[in-house]
């Protein structure tokens, strides 16, 4: 009996050990960097991410070794540095939430799928700093642009994070239209915008986002909340269904109350070959929103509510 009851403790014993063993590796799994800095696969056709601890951690260090780590060459044989040798990374400015980056004629030379790849590294890289938001592309002290002759502009990281690891196969443009509201929140104003976004996910949905996101510009307030959450958006038979959540009628912005509708429908109509837009609140029509738009019908775009230049 008592040689039954040594082995009965040995094996508790043991199983404790190992429990504790289990747990300290769990712990140990859990330490995750909270930083990344982004190479280039061998393959060239995607980001490979390397964990990143900086010296300090506030923005002005994290920005210069960050920057210089990008100007160095990869010390493995794993992945490749994200600029080719003969492109040169001038020097940056950090001013606001933005870091500028000057470039050398050569950045342009570069082909369409590498261009791509390093503008997102380095937004990824720069914008999860703290204090970070946007960065900007200068060639030799003057707006970047693209293929197309357009200024490429603030990014940031949501314009990426989708595809952050994916083939470069799955980046899509797209020129926007985006409706928000004017200074007065009484007419809406137009703002263009060029996006990068992943294959994977329907335009229409993108366009929502946006909308939920906000405009750029200081001179136009939002039109719906950034609380709002997105349950559905697709395209039938030329309408559009958009269903939202509740956020969608109680968290109205103190702007006129068709500018809302007109904004997502506006935008969703520029963009999207489709003839009418349905809003729904979780799948239900049957709702008003604000005074009086009742959302059990099509909307149609109308611009009539577009603020005009002599208005502006």
């Amino acid at each position: 009996m008592k040689k039954i009851k040594r082995i009965l403790a040995v094996f508790l014993a043991i199983c404790l050990l190992a429990a504790g063993g289990c747990r300290e590796s769990a712990a140990e799994e859990e330490e995750t960097t909270e930083y990344s800095m982004y190479y280039l696969a061998l393959s060239e056709t995607k980001l490979e991410t390397v964990p990143y601890e900086p010296s300090e951690e506030n923005a002005e260090t994290m920005i210069d070794e960050i920057y210089q780590m990008f100007s160095q060459p990869s010390d493995s044989e794993e992945y490749l540095k994200l600029l080719p040798e003969d492109v040169l990374m001038k020097n940056y400015t950090f001013e606001g939430q933005t870091v500028t980056l000057n470039f050398d004629e050569e950045y342009k030379k570069m082909n369409n799928a590498r261009e791509i790849l390093v503008r997102t590294g380095m937004v990824l890289a720069f914008t999860q700093i703290p204090g970070v938001t946007y960065v900007e592309f200068l060639e030799n002290g003057s707006p970047m642009t693209d293929s197309d002759g357009n200024e490429i502009g603030l990014m940031e990281r949501g314009d990426f994070v989708e595809n952050e690891g994916k083939n470069i196969n799955s980046y899509v443009f797209a020129d926007l239209n985006l409706y928000f509201a004017n200074e007065n929140g009484d007419r809406l104003v137009r703002e263009n915008r060029r996006i990068h976004y992943s294959s994977n996910v329907p335009l229409e949905r993108v366009i929502v986002e946006r909308l939920l996101e906000g405009p750029k510009s200081d001179d136009m307030l939002p039109t719906l909340s950034s609380n709002t959450k997105i349950l559905g958006v697709s395209i039938v038979e030329g309408i559009c269904y958009v269903n939202l959540d509740k956020s969608f009628l109680t968290e109205t912005m103190s702007v006129q109350q068709e500018l809302p509708i007109y904004s997502i429908v506006n935008s969703l109509t520029d963009a999207c070959n489709i003839h009418g837009v349905q809003i729904s609140v979780e799948g239900d029509t049957k709702v008003t929103f604000r005074e009086s738009m009742k959302l059990d019908q099509i909307y149609q775009a109308d611009y009539s509510y577009l603020e005009s230049e002599d208005e502006s």
